[in-house]
């Protein structure tokens, strides 16, 4: 019996020595792992960062000014995040608060780092894992690249891809709408709205479009590597809609820049057509309508534009808010007072933007909420009403006189422009570098123009 007592005991003692050795080659292991270079790259891919151990392509020598990357750097690409900062990425990496602010500061003069963009990337590399260079793209062809020197300081420089601006030209017929033809003509969804915007004060592209209907556009292309990604302003456009020819030309004279008809009067006018952009109306001005829900035949003052709820309602001209909020059957309700004793009403808005209160200032094309069915509504739509004094008068009779004319100082070169757009948009193909960067690549064929540009 003693004997088989003191085996228990023995097992006794074993157990504790096991497991205390168990804990102390854990506990070694956790440290190693914590202090080992592979620990760092876990926390970050814990923060959906990515990392790469190989060295980005090299860029081609004359749009790098710097040396590039060592073969032995480690990448890490930061995506930007609204919550994000330039301070935060550099966290991860445990570079200094002092390090951090020294980067800044040098990089000031080419781009300040404190605005990032959404969903941009910032590029980090290091060396035993300390920061050796950083790179931020922040436009289409330009990068910011920030290097440690020997002696511990930084160094800013701007490095810029081949790139130009030309001039294209888009044509195409309606079928379906604006947009989807539009598109379809080679024209990204930028241009379509921008000329949308060209032609808002003579064209409701809510109510006005008919098939057969065409446009022809003259606008610039950014170009990088030969390649197109970004369309520009556009330079001049025509637009026949039921027959009736619209032009615009892009001019800057002595009172600013703007777009212009073919006899120099401004297309800027007292009211847009609509507020709303390519919807339909499902209601008209009419002085007896049969309302759907109050099952009655009355009034109907004002036009309603189908539009799904959070669709952005825009104002239709530069004035002072009136009133803004709740009013009975509108529901959400903003009235507008403009110049030439004109006001606006926007009704069933879903919600108002924020600072649009009684007594703001607000300009032409700014949103002033967001389309919905609140009040009295069978579903979303916005309802639309204009006043001229006191007297409702029906939106889509409104013909308001130009803002201005070309001043004569400037009228003989706008004629001279006019000219020269005008003959561009008769032209079967126009393809014209209008700024250039050394090493620019060809021109591509049109069709590699529209497929470009359509490519998310």
């Amino acid at each position: 019996m003693t004997e088989l007592s003191g085996n228990g005991s023995g097992r006794k003692l074993f157990k504790p020595l096991l497991i205390a050795a168990l804990t102390g080659t854990a506990f070694f292991l956790s440290a190693l792992f914590l202090l080992s270079p592979d620990a760092l790259s876990q926390k970050i891919s814990d923060e959906g960062v990515a990392e790469d151990s190989t060295p980005p392509p090299a860029e081609p020598a004359a749009a790098e000014p710097a040396a590039g990357p060592r073969e032995d750097l480690k990448r890490y690409d930061f995506k930007v995040t609204d919550s994000k900062t330039f301070y935060y990425f550099m966290s991860l990496l445990n570079v200094s608060g002092a390090d951090i602010q020294a980067i800044v500061k040098e990089a000031e003069p080419v781009y300040d780092l404190r605005q990032l963009s959404t969903d941009s990337v910032v590029k980090a590399f290091t060396d035993k894992d300390a920061l050796r260079r950083v790179e931020y793209g922040f436009s289409d062809y330009e990068t910011l690249v920030v290097e440690r020197a020997p002696d511990g300081s930084f160094k800013a420089t701007r490095s810029e891809l081949p790139h130009e601006v030309r001039v294209s030209r888009i044509a195409g017929t309606i079928e379906n709408s604006l947009y989807e033809d539009g598109t379809r003509a080679g024209a990204d969804p930028t241009t379509v709205m921008a000329l949308s915007d060209v032609f808002a004060w003579d064209v409701d592209f809510a109510s006005d479009i008919r098939k057969g209907d065409s446009f022809n556009i003259l606008t610039e292309v950014l170009y990088v590597e030969g390649r197109p990604v970004r369309t520009g302003k556009i330079l001049g456009a025509e637009m026949v809609n039921e027959g009736r020819k619209y032009t615009a030309i892009y001019f800057e004279g002595g009172s600013g820049a703007s777009y212009y008809d073919e006899n120099g009067k401004s297309l800027r006018r007292t009211l847009l057509k609509s507020p709303l952009r390519f919807r339909r109306i499902t209601s008209r001005f009419t002085k007896s309508r049969f309302h759907p829900i109050l099952k009655r035949y009355r009034a109907h003052h004002g036009i309603d534009y189908g539009a799904p709820t959070g669709t952005p309602v825009e104002s239709a001209g530069s004035g002072k808010v009136t009133y803004s909020g709740w009013k009975s059957g509108y529901g959400n309700f903003v009235v507008i007072k403009h110049s030439n004793n004109y006001s606006t009403a926007y009704g069933h808005l879903s919600r108002i933007k924020g600072g649009v209160r009684a007594g703001a200032k607000v300009d032409q094309g700014d949103v002033i909420g967001f389309v919905g069915s609140t009040g009295i509504s069978t579903g979303p739509h916005l309802h639309y009403e204009v006043r001229l004094g006191k007297t409702l008068i029906n939106p889509l009779s409104i013909k308001p006189v130009p803002d201005a004319s070309v001043p004569k100082k400037d009228l003989e070169r706008f004629l001279a422009l006019k000219d020269e757009i005008t003959r561009d948009l008769l032209s079967k193909d126009t393809l014209v570098a209008t700024s250039t960067a050394p090493g620019a690549a060809d021109n591509p064929t049109p069709e590699d123009l529209s497929a470009s540009l359509r490519q998310p």
